[in-house]
């Protein structure tokens, strides 16, 4: 929990963040601040995380006055394993007492080598590694495809499925000094310029913030 804090706490303004400002809405321009406000636990049973409706739930009775701007993205971590399923995490949308929030959910991923990104950097478990990876994808793009009807490409992938599992460098490096191993994000600028890397199926255009 306390990496993970560390994490986002870095997040905003990040060069990370700024992967994809390229983006636009209805509201604007995405931008790349965020703050951090901390976690809070429910000791109760986790549930499993198959059903966008139960997590939407977690959300609202854990958070009941959420961000009134509806900007806000909250996530839910679990001590649950995987046990088969084909994704670490996921994002999607829903109101909590009329306001509208984004949210992700988190699978525990300690000794999951499916959602291991073999990072180096040091003084970070497996599992925290795991967590900063996949929350870097779903974080960038619930903000390039909050309700899910935003950036997608004909596939209907978004900005981090685009680039899933495909790093250029060894880690990004946050304003706060701290360094992770994270995915990059799809940039249609970078590969329109010929200045993105590949992803795994060999479209140059993904742009990692390092």
């Amino acid at each position: 929990m306390t990496g993970m804090d560390t994490f986002c706490k870095g997040f905003g303004n990040s060069n990370l963040a700024k992967t994809v400002d390229e983006y636009t809405g209805s509201n604007g321009q995405v931008g790349p601040a965020s703050t951090h406000q901390g976690h809070v636990i429910d000791s109760t049973t986790a549930s499993r995380g198959d059903d966008p409706n139960v997590i939407m739930d977690e959300v609202c009775k854990m958070i009941p006055n959420p961000d009134p701007s509806g900007n806000g993205f909250y996530s839910v971590f679990v001590d649950l394993p995987r046990n088969g399923d084909d994704y670490c995490a996921w994002h999607s949308s829903g109101t909590c007492n009329g306001v509208q929030v984004q949210f992700g959910f988190f699978w525990m991923q300690e000794g999951d080598s499916g959602c291991d990104p073999k990072s180096k950097v040091s003084g970070q478990s497996q599992g925290l590694a795991a967590l900063a990876n996949v929350y870097g994808h779903e974080i960038c793009e619930a903000r390039t495809d909050p309700n899910g009807d935003a950036w997608i490409d004909g596939q209907g992938e978004e900005v981090g499925d685009m680039c899933a599992w495909a790093f250029h460098s060894p880690y990004v490096t946050f304003t706060d000094g701290t360094q992770w191993k994270v995915q990059g994000m799809w940039s249609n600028k970078a590969y329109l310029a010929g200045t993105g890397y590949p992803n795994l199926s060999g479209q140059a255009g993904c742009v990692q913030g390092s």
